[in-house]
């Protein structure tokens, strides 16, 4: 990963191979410009009609403190599904989750009345956090998309102010990084199928 000094940029097929699930973050901050080249990188996704259905939510600093209700909220969720209480250790882990970036971006997504429409939109948010990721990695940043019952169950909802139609998509993590990775896939042989005769 880059070090608060450079400022890479690798070709997009080296970045898509590079990239990879990244966990473990340096708390040095990310310049803003910096952010909002990745998020106009994200804004080029496909969409289909150009309904333009992603928004992105951006927390650092003490920004992040923000975010300490939702995840904790979903914690207690959980364990109550259980019939159990969340231990202190769980909701520590919660807080700390939410600080274990310097960039936490949230993307939400406007929903649609119409199944179809919803489902397009709802694909291009994913297109557009993919070009996220991969921007990230060309510019040496380490990221991770992530989910969960915060996302899932929008206990996030409050904190970002979104109305009925709208719903939250992904929590990306985002930063600098030391964390070693090793790029693991399957020949691509294996899910591909060719059709050359008619």
């Amino acid at each position: 990963m880059a070090t608060e000094t450079e400022r890479p940029l690798t070709d997009a097929l080296t970045a898509i191979k590079t990239r990879r699930a990244i966990k473990e973050y340096l708390q040095t901050e990310i310049p803003r410009e910096w952010i909002e080249e990745l998020l106009d990188a994200a804004h080029w996704a496909p969409n289909h009609k150009l309904t333009h259905p992603w928004r992105f939510h951006v927390f650092t600093g003490a920004g992040r403190e923000r975010l300490v209700s939702a995840r904790q909220a979903a914690v207690r969720w959980a364990a109550e599904k259980k019939g159990t209480q969340p231990s202190e250790d769980e909701l520590r882990f919660a807080r700390e989750k939410c600080f274990s970036s310097p960039v936490i971006i949230i993307v939400s997504m406007v929903g649609d009345e119409n199944k179809i429409t919803d489902q397009e939109n709802y694909a291009a948010c994913w297109c557009a956090i993919e070009n996220l990721l991969v921007a990230a990695a060309a510019r040496g940043l380490g990221s991770y998309p992530s989910t969960g019952a915060w996302i899932d169950q929008n206990f996030v909802g409050p904190v970002l102010g979104l109305t009925e139609k709208e719903r939250p998509v992904s929590c990306i993590f985002l930063g600098y990084s030391e964390q070693k990775t090793m790029a693991k896939r399957l020949p691509v042989e294996k899910h591909t199928t060719w059709y050359t005769e008619s």
